[in-house]
């Protein structure tokens, strides 16, 4: 442990925050991350607005926690943890502006508490710029407010994959443990499968560390949610393979499909593309979307020749895995699906932009 937290004091000298894993949460540059998460739920607000109806997606997940009106059919691959973080309100009103209102500050506040997690790898003007990079992209202002599950998803593995590094540098940092059970849940509530992808690496990383209290908290994180999925399973759908078939059914037949062009196909506002036929959009448009992984490798580049890879490459490879069954398994597109994917790159992102547009000693170029 002290060796963790001398390399972590080290890493601070060589441009690293000077707080150490298992400090008090309360720390200098908050308020910029306050500031940040205040106006992306403003920007939610005016941009997408409290009048915009309900989609056919957003009425399933309604309906099924709802005093006034029947639930919907609920297909194979839903999970039902937009219902429950919907029921406050669906659960006694039918007002759509009150249920907008209410995911848009929850959204707010959910970037907040998950950019905080990162402050002892990051500065705050670093997390300040990541957390603006992913909240300005159009999908996650238009997807904050609603009831879907991939925005929730991807604020489930910035606090997972953050308080799963935190415990690796500092054992005694309890509350990060609860970080990491509470990430895996938000994720496996809302999209089991996702949240299995996505923590992939840290799976694989609980090997080496040796540590049962950071395995039990993320293996019990991924459990309730999937646990109550697999239950439903054998209740509803015939079986836990029986309702991975019907998914797959569900969704084209999951298998080998390169669906890059179906990705940039639907960059141009399209909330599904499917079929994706559509002309490729300009190259402007889709710009972005090369850039922001290749901003995410030069923030590697930066971190290693910091000596501080863990919080870099970690994220990156959760946002890889999580990228995997949208790029290569399916037959169509959503830009919603990536989100985990934006924002897992978002911070080596804004760490790369920094080092672009900083002097060796801070200062503006």
């Amino acid at each position: 442990m002290a060796e963790g937290t001398n390399a972590t004091l080290a890493g601070a000298r060589r441009g690293a925050p000077a707080t150490v894993p298992g400090a008090p949460w309360r720390a200098p540059g908050s308020w910029l991350l306050a500031a940040v998460a205040g106006a992306f739920t403003v920007a939610q607000l005016v941009l997408v607005g409290p009048g915009l109806g309900l989609g056919w997606d957003e009425t399933v997940y309604v309906s099924q926690i709802s005093a006034q009106a029947p639930p919907a059919f609920f297909s194979a691959p839903r999970a039902r943890g937009v219902s429950l973080l919907v029921a406050p309100v669906t659960s006694w009103s039918t007002s759509t502006e009150l249920l907008r209102v209410y995911l848009a500050v929850l959204s707010g506040l959910g970037l907040y508490l998950a950019l905080r997690v990162w402050r002892p790898f990051f500065p705050p003007r670093v997390l300040a710029a990541g957390g603006a990079l992913f909240a300005s992209l159009w999908v996650t202002l238009f997807y904050g407010p609603a009831a879907m599950p991939n925005h929730w998803v991807a604020l489930g593995a910035l606090i997972c994959v953050g308080c799963f590094l935190r415990v690796r540098a500092d054992r005694a940092d309890r509350a990060a443990v609860w970080g990491v059970a509470a990430g895996a849940a938000l994720m496996a509530w809302m999209r089991p499968t996702d949240a299995v992808w996505t923590t992939l690496p840290l799976l694989v990383l609980l090997v080496p560390a040796r540590n049962p209290r950071l395995a039990l908290a993320l293996l019990a994180g991924l459990a309730t949610g999937g646990g109550q999925w697999i239950i439903e399973a054998y209740l509803s759908h015939g079986g836990l393979a029986e309702r991975l078939s019907e998914a797959s059914r569900i969704q084209g037949g999951l298998g080998w499909n390169l669906a890059v062009d179906d990705q940039l196909r639907s960059l141009v506002g399209r909330t599904l593309c499917r079929p994706c036929t559509a002309e490729m959009p300009h190259p402007v448009i889709v710009a972005w979307w090369f850039a922001l992984p290749l901003l995410a490798l030069a923030g590697l580049a930066v971190a290693a020749r910091a000596r501080r890879t863990g919080p870099t490459l970690v994220p990156l490879a959760c946002a890889a895995t999580a990228a995997v069954p949208y790029v290569f398994l399916i037959g169509y597109a959503a830009p919603r699906f990536l989100l985990p994917f934006y924002a897992l790159l978002a911070l080596p992102a804004a760490d790369a932009l920094w080092r672009l547009v900083t002097a060796p000693r801070g200062r503006l170029r």
